[in-house]
């Protein structure tokens, strides 16, 4: 029986085709009326064309989904859930379908990230959907891009953030990468990381960034960790409760 490869699950009916997951959990299709498609005739027969297009290109994607997780890696090591790999993968088939010039099986996500369509889906992407951004920082940010400068104006650690329950202090830095997306390579640079306590306190943030080199794919990554001060010791909260956002694109 043929196996689905795909960065998410597919159960149902489609034309003569039938999804199902297996015993094992593993995702299989077989045709209408049979119980089940021998691996030689899901690779000859034409009624797979489509699902053998689509494995190619989520192949594809998974490719490019490894690197598009190391861009950040510093921050994605400290603040990611399980779902962190199959979400950017499901991101990047999103891209690759801007790729409008080429037909099922030989569109890539270079070519969706060409168009400016593809470039704005990497805005808001989470690292950890169990924190976003929307709900841990209860305040706007500025991203001055000719200085390079993260912004919170005023920030009170207080009253601006969702606190995990144990948590006292919370640390804030931003990354920005330069991302050659046609040569599988980047180059990453990181701000200092600043750290607060839990308290009522009014700050002006200003996280400078240097530029990294090259002149491809810019993007922009805020994040904000939680940890427990004890006396002299910092003690890091576990990564479901930090956050990593990519917040912008700078085509």
């Amino acid at each position: 029986m043929a196996k689905v490869i795909a960065p998410f699950k597919i159960v149902g009916t489609l034309e003569d085709l039938n999804f199902y997951i297996d015993e094992n959990d593993i995702n299989r299709v077989r045709m209408k009326g049979k119980t089940g498609v021998s691996s030689k005739e899901f690779r000859s027969n034409p009624v797979f064309q489509k699902i053998r297009n689509q494995g190619t290109e989520f192949g594809h994607c998974a490719k490019v989904g490894v690197q598009f997780r190391m861009l950040a890696n510093q921050f994605n090591l400290r603040a990611k859930d399980g779902s962190f790999a199959g979400r950017a993968n499901k991101l990047l088939f999103e891209i690759l379908q801007e790729d409008t010039g080429n037909e099922q099986g030989k569109r890539t996500v270079a070519n969706g990230i060409d168009t400016p369509e593809g470039k704005l889906q990497f805005v808001g992407f989470e690292g950890n959907k169990l924190r976003p951004l929307s709900n841990v920082l209860k305040t706007k940010w500025i991203w001055e891009n000719q200085e390079g400068i993260f912004k919170i104006p005023k920030f009170n650690p207080l009253k601006l953030l969702d606190w995990p329950e144990l948590a006292n202090q919370v640390h804030l830095a931003v990354a920005r990468t330069n991302w050659n997306y046609k040569e599988n390579t980047f180059n990453t640079t990181y701000s200092e990381e600043i750290t607060y306590p839990k308290e009522a306190i009014k700050i002006d943030i200003d996280l400078k960034l240097e530029i990294p080199e090259g002149n491809n794919l810019q993007m922009v990554y805020l994040f904000i960790g939680f940890s427990i001060k004890d006396k002299k010791r910092t003690i890091p909260l576990k990564r479901k409760y930090n956050t990593v956002t990519l917040i912008v694109v700078i085509p």
